[in-house]
């Protein structure tokens, strides 16, 4: 009489048989196990997705900068901050820049437009804001990605190889360039 064990061919169920690898964790010895139907390991059930409880996409802020520039010591004031958030809040996916003038972010904050380009400025030189071109005359900024990202790790991982890293305490602002004055003849 022919063996019927599991491993021969005149077991109907040889052809559904599952084989999985594993090892014997006191010896390292790499094993295999043949599983018949039904003793297989259960796929998870797929959870449906589960949505935020805001509307609108999100994004990943560094907390430890963001805490560090609103600390009273960090050499940005309230304009900055206010400045900062704008950008945080308005900027597109994957470190868009923000298409605005800065009477527009002014008009926005309720903030002068020359309290918004100073604010600007100095977020500028501290690398929370990067140059991001320019439209007519008008200088473009983004959010340094190493601050804040809008999209998948993976992909602020390779955008910001590049970037400089913001810092704080904030960077004493370069003197203004004088004008030349006018002689008058």
């Amino acid at each position: 009489m022919a063996r019927t064990d599991s491993r021969t061919w005149e077991n109907p169920r040889w052809e559904a048989m599952a084989r999985r690898t594993g090892v014997v964790r006191e010896t390292g010895e790499l094993m295999h196990v043949d599983m018949l139907p039904g003793f297989e390991d259960e796929q998870l059930a797929k959870r449906p997705p589960v949505g935020y409880s805001w509307r609108g996409r999100h994004m990943n802020v560094s907390k430890e900068m963001g805490a560090a520039v609103w600390r009273k010591d960090s050499g940005y004031d309230r304009n900055d901050r206010d400045v900062l958030g704008f950008y945080l809040f308005n900027s597109g996916e994957r470190a868009a820049r923000v298409e605005m003038t800065f009477d527009q972010i002014g008009q926005e904050l309720g903030m002068n437009p020359r309290a918004v380009s100073k604010s600007v400025k100095k977020l500028h030189a501290g690398g929370f804001l990067l140059e991001a071109g320019t439209m007519a005359k008008v200088t473009l900024y983004r959010l340094n990605g190493r601050f804040g990202y809008d999209g998948p790790a993976e992909e602020q991982v390779k955008a910001v190889a590049d970037m400089r890293h913001p810092v704080i305490p904030a960077p004493e602002p370069e003197p203004a360039k004088s004008r030349p004055s006018k002689e008058v003849k």
